[in-house]
């Protein structure tokens, strides 16, 4: 054996003689088995190497003659001491360059085992072979008996993937394999490669002895996910992630390779991440962190931890998966933080939610966002293809963030806040958000129906606070689409609002006003509007408005100058809304505000403070409008100068209106009625198209005795009047001709009336009132051209009738005024009493040439008698007047009759030549009454034994100068008698008896005693 040793250093020894030798049985668990050899030599490469028997061609065969395990070469390592001792027990064998073969199973896509391939084709059956030789106890008896190490030099490994059929090939696999007290130890170390980056793998693992437990660790780098994208149809997202992967695996398996459990380890970057239909764009990916673990025992899969550095944002999953006889799910959470808004397309998943992902695209800007998502998936009996999503819940909070929630509407800036995507639906709560002086906080938006196909549904509420000039700039916004009429110059604002504002529209780019379901309700403080009617300010305002369903209701309180009020305002922009506008206001203000206002004074009829119990205002969709309002006047004074009547403070008082407007305003007709202070008025009132006063109906007007009603209609240039009634007082009717009269003077807020107007008034009236009496009736006709009277038919009921008659002729007017029983009419008056019988006749005419166009004519007063009567209270009478003619004659006597001149100027009535007589006393008169103050100026003579001493006054010469005139006597008394109407004072001068006819002028003075001046009519 010396010798042999020693030839082994010069070089390997031909032993194929020792075939026979090799070719025999030996004992494995699997059974006896026969090793046969091509070639057999020995080799030895110095004292300090062991000396090495190679077995070439080796072949394995069972106890059937079955080759069960091949080998190119394997080399037996011997201890040079046992060699000389002739003990051949080998204490190792390389195995060189042998064919590996590795399946890995996967049931439903999880890892099941990992197992040699157990045909021949695979050269592993031989390191399994000398695996179970280590497994074994040592001895001296078995050929590999001292077996304590296994090396494979330059193995070809190759990995398949049942399912799929891929395979990863190791071309140059350095292995070795060890006895160990605890069962063989095994490491290996290769460089694997699919046509792509190679992938080295460290390998490390423990066989335990009793062949329960195979405990391994991988150490890998290299490993791209996209090297994995082959290994299931489903995995070909795996092909967009290019990043270099190093990791660390371990495994926990049976001993015959079934997998208890897997946990991993793994980091990475300096990549790309590229999901051509997930995301849009390729993601640089700065680093990779990932711990994984599987239990086969629970049959889950667990994410510990996957962090992938983006860059500008960072994602982080975790998660569990679960295979049970249903399927296989999946739940885990996702977050991704520091999102950048500016670049939320290229994170957020294209097929995800698409009309909420183009909403946000176009509409977020501006600040970051972290996204945590929990989402649950499922393959129902393991297919993948199958896979669902089952559950997804996702929570956002944002920073700093701009919201452009609607087309041609102000940003929310710095908006922070957090959202929440479930069932479809993406729900954000805005903390907090400024836009064009607003401040939005505690603000919702929901994105609706995320599932279902474009577009989906938005709502916004947004709970929003400002300045009432920034909310209405904000309101005023034309894609809000409220009229412009129903807004203010945020100038004339002042004040604070809070705005609850609720929109809901659909996720497109380009909506129209159409599209919008909005709804706004705010609060108003110390709200304040210069100019909110007319030059009125609105002041110290609180209020709600509320915009739904195509209506705005306004409710509050404020200020009209100071004055309390409760307003409410409606408006309506439906297609098939009642009316469009409507306005209300309760409160108690002063009557200078209505023309403060811009409306018609109505001062001074009212003054001080009206109690507006109710008003409204309401405009229809055509454009009309109509006006309501009640009045309570009892703090206000009022009055109706042209009426004669007024009302203190403290006196009930009532006052309705109601008007109808046309498009654009315009007064069309107006109804009122008042009541209260002795006044019952109601009517209504009727306008043309360019608001002016067209017919006036009063059904009722009572006030003191009158009591009547009336039509006031203009036709053209000319007017109509139907007065018709119980009862008229004449002292009203004075005072209110007196009134038009004050209107029609130059200055007058009302102007005059046309010179060439006519006015045609029809009368029906029961009595005529005068203050201590009646007058009777009164029916008929006259006309009017302006002021001037034109014609007249009259029928007047007092004094057993009567007629007044206006005709007109060329240049002029004829008047006649004829009364049957002038001294009856006086009696129902209640003008004077005493005078007996008597008509009266006028005949005269206007000279329309003459400036003023005065009236003269001749007044007839048939024969009449004076008798004494008993007084009544406040009526004269003629008592004293015939106990003062008594002492001339018989005053009692039947008078022949009464004849006079009468010249009418203005308001001014001269009476000349006047005369009357009978057989005892005759009677002279001149003078004037004053019908614009209401008195008398008259002056005569009165002649006692007038048939006599009225003779010589016919005596041509003489006479008159003895006398004084026609109707005179030689003995005369003059008299006079003036003052009110209802106040005449009496003077007689007895001196003037006996004072020659042309002296008696001296004792009578002038009527004035001034000079006279004509008035103009």
């Amino acid at each position: 054996m010396a010798a042999v040793c020693v030839r082994l250093t010069f070089g390997p020894i031909n032993l194929d003689f020792l075939r026979p030798v090799v070719d025999r049985e030996f004992a494995t668990m699997g059974g006896n088995v026969t090793v046969h050899a091509d070639h057999i030599y020995a080799q030895w490469d110095g004292i300090a190497q062991p000396m090495r028997l190679v077995l070439s061609g080796l072949r394995i065969d069972d106890a059937r003659r079955q080759t069960v395990a091949t080998a190119p070469s394997v080399a037996l390592s011997f201890e040079p001491g046992t060699v000389l001792k002739a003990r051949f027990l080998p204490t190792a064998i390389v195995v060189d360059r042998p064919t590996l073969d590795a399946e890995i199973a996967r049931e439903g896509g999880m890892l099941q085992r990992v197992l040699a391939k157990s045909d021949t084709s695979s050269q592993g059956e031989m390191v399994d072979l000398l695996i179970e030789q280590l497994m074994d106890e040592p001895n001296y008896t078995s050929l590999l008996g001292q077996l304590d190490t296994v090396r494979v030099e330059r193995g070809r490994l190759t990995v398949k993937d049942i399912p799929s059929g891929v395979t990863w090939v190791a071309p140059d696999v350095q292995a070795q394999l060890r006895r160990d007290a605890s069962g063989v130890i095994i490491s290996a170390s290769a460089r694997f490669s699919n046509g792509g980056s190679p992938v080295d793998v460290d390998f490390s693992a423990t066989y335990s002895r009793d062949r329960s437990r195979i405990s391994a660790e991988a150490k890998i780098a290299g490993l791209k996910p996209a090297m994995l994208a082959d290994l299931s149809p489903n995995a070909g997202v795996l092909r967009g992630i290019d990043v270099a992967l190093a990791g660390r695996m371990h495994v926990e398996a049976s001993g015959a390779g079934d997998i208890h459990s897997i946990a991993m380890e793994v980091t990475g970057g300096n990549g790309t991440l590229t999901l051509p239909g997930v995301l849009p764009v390729v993601h640089k990916v700065h680093r990779v962190s990932a711990a994984a673990s599987v239990d086969a025992a629970s049959h889950t899969a667990k994410i510990d931890r996957l962090i992938l550095d983006l860059g500008a944002a960072k994602v982080t999953v975790t998660g569990q998966g679960v295979r049970t006889e249903q399927g296989q799910s999946f739940k885990g959470r996702a977050e991704v933080t520091d999102i950048p808004i500016d670049q939320l397309a290229a994170y957020w998943p294209l097929e995800f939610a698409k009309g909420g992902r183009n909403w946000a695209v176009a509409n977020l800007s501006r600040g970051t966002l972290d996204v945590a998502a929990e989402f649950g998936l499922s393959a129902p009996g393991g297919d993948f293809s199958q896979i669902k999503l089952d559950q997804a819940v996702a929570t956002l909070a944002y920073r700093g963030m701009r919201v452009h929630y609607m087309p041609h509407m102000p940003e929310l800036e710095d908006v922070t806040g957090t959202a929440r995507y479930e069932n479809a639906t993406l729900h954000f709560d805005v903390n907090h958000g400024t836009g064009v002086g607003l401040t939005v906080s505690n603000a919702t938006i929901d994105l609706n129906d995320l599932d279902r196909p474009p577009p989906q549904v938005a709502k916004l509420h947004m709970p929003i606070t400002g300045t009432a000039a920034a909310a209405n700039a904000l309101l005023a916004r034309p894609k809000l689409g409220l009229p412009k009429d129903m807004l203010y110059d945020p100038k004339r604002l002042s004040g604070d609002v809070s705005i609850d504002l609720t929109l809901s529209f659909p996720l497109l780019n380009a909506i129209t006003v159409a599209d919008l379901d909005i709804r706004a309700e705010a609060s108003l403080s110390h709200f304040g509007l210069k100019g909110a009617i007319g030059a009125v300010d609105l002041t110290e305002a609180t209020g709600r408005i509320l915009y739904e369903n195509s209506q705005l209701n306004v409710t509050g309180a404020g200020k009209f100058d100071g004055s309390a009020v409760d307003i409410f305002w409606r408006e309506q922009f439906g297609s098939k809304a009642t009316y469009r506008r409507r306005y209300e206001l309760k409160g108690t203000i002063p009557a200078s505000l209505i023309a403060k206002a811009g409306f018609l004074s109505i001062e001074p009829y009212i003054t001080g403070p009206m109690n507006v119990t109710s008003l409204s205002y309401q405009v229809a969709p055509n454009g009309t409008g109509e006006v309501q309002a009640r009045l309570d006047l009892k703090a206000a004074n009022s009055s109706v100068p042209q009426l004669g009547w007024s009302k203190e403070a403290g006196v009930d008082s009532q006052l309705t209106l109601g008007a109808k407007l046309a498009a654009g305003g315009k007064l069309v007709s107006a109804e009122f009625e008042g009541r209260g202070g002795g006044l019952e008025a109601k009517g209504t009132a009727l306008f043309s198209a360019d608001n002016v006063l067209q017919q006036i109906t009063i059904a009722e007007l009572a006030v003191g005795r009158t009591d009547i009603s009336a039509d006031w209609r203009k036709n053209g240039n000319n007017v109509d009047i139907d007065l018709r009634g119980r009862s008229i007082e004449l002292p009203r009717v004075r005072q209110a001709l007196k009134g038009q009269d004050e209107a029609g003077k130059p200055g007058s807020s009302t102007g005059s009336k046309a010179a060439t107007d006519t006015t045609h008034v029809a009368l029906r009236l029961d009595q005529v009132l005068v203050k201590k009496g009646s007058l009777g009736s009164l029916s008929g006709q006259f006309s009017l051209s302006g002021d001037r009277l034109v014609s007249a038919d009259l029928a007047l009921g007092a004094g057993r009738g009567g007629t007044f008659r206006v005709q007109p002729v060329p240049a002029a007017r004829n008047v006649a005024l004829y009364i049957t029983d002038f001294g009856q009419l006086l009696h129902e008056a209640g003008w004077l009493d005493g005078l007996a019988g008597g008509y009266l006749d006028f005949r005269g005419f206007f000279n329309d040439s003459a400036a003023g166009a005065p009236l003269s004519g001749t007044l007839k007063l048939g024969p009449y008698r004076l008798q004494k009567v008993t007084p009544r209270p406040d009526v004269d009478s003629l008592n004293s007047t015939i106990d003062g003619l008594n002492r001339a004659g018989n005053a009692l006597q039947q008078f022949d009759g009464l004849e006079a001149q009468i010249l009418k100027t203005g308001d001014r009535i001269d009476v000349k030549n006047g005369r009357t007589s009978g057989q005892s006393i005759g009677l002279t008169t001149s003078g004037y009454l004053d019908l614009a103050n209401d008195t008398a100026r008259l002056r005569g003579l009165v002649v006692p034994g007038f048939a006599l001493n009225n003779l010589l006054s016919n005596v041509p010469l003489l006479g008159p100068l003895i006398t004084g005139g026609k109707g005179a006597g030689i003995f005369a008394i003059s008299y006079r008698l003036e003052g009110p109407f209802d106040d005449l004072k009496s003077d007689i001068n007895m001196m003037s008896a006996v004072t020659p006819g042309a002296l008696r002028e001296l004792f009578n003075g002038s009527l004035d005693g001034t000079s006279q001046t004509k008035r103009a009519p």
